[in-house]
């Protein structure tokens, strides 16, 4: 019986093991508005952080207002947005509810089956709209990506968002009566 406990206890160690094996990070997704001032300011750590994993993670920025060609093309000209950074037009909001965000821009950090393992702010370099501080002091994010490129749960998975909100539509709201 001792020896069936002992059994059952490595081969359940072994399964968390290879769990956490699994769930190394993949991909950075950030939701992102071009008229959205924070958006804007986060544009040269978004780029940093791009370059800094491109290879062992690909970054996303998804805009739920919508982005059409000619918009992208002028927001990466004038934020100096390499093209590793893939930009997506989410207006039908599909990864927007999929993910549960609300603000721009708002970070989620994902393993290859789409588990989020950390959302929330970037760092918290903004602690209220229109404030900032001058120095960055906790790198959310980044500790977030390490700790998972380790094979360890980051120490923070989840943290508050400051920026602008997310625009939902109630598809209710729309219909008219006849």
């Amino acid at each position: 019986m001792k020896t069936m406990r002992i059994v059952i206890f490595f081969v359940l160690l072994s399964q968390m093991g290879f769990a956490q094996s699994n769930s190394k990070p993949t991909e950075v997704v950030i939701f992102m508005a071009t008229d959205c001032p924070i958006t804007q300011k986060y544009m040269h750590t978004i780029r940093l952080l791009a370059k800094r994993y491109r290879k062992q993670l690909t970054v996303t920025g998804y805009f739920p207002a919508g982005i059409n060609p000619q918009a992208e093309r002028d927001f990466r000209k004038e934020y100096s947005v390499p093209a590793l950074v893939k930009l997506v037009d989410d207006k039908s909001h599909t990864y927007t509810n999929r993910l549960g965000a609300n603000i721009t821009p708002e970070a989620f950090l994902l393993d290859n089956k789409g588990v989020i393992i950390y959302s929330g702010a970037i760092d918290n370099w903004f602690f209220e709209l229109g404030r900032y501080r001058p120095t960055v002091t906790e790198h959310y994010l980044v500790d977030a990506i390490e700790a998972s490129l380790k094979g360890s749960v980051p120490a923070i998975t989840s943290t508050e968002t400051v920026g602008c909100s997310i625009q939902k539509s109630n598809q209710k709201e729309h219909l008219h009566p006849h």
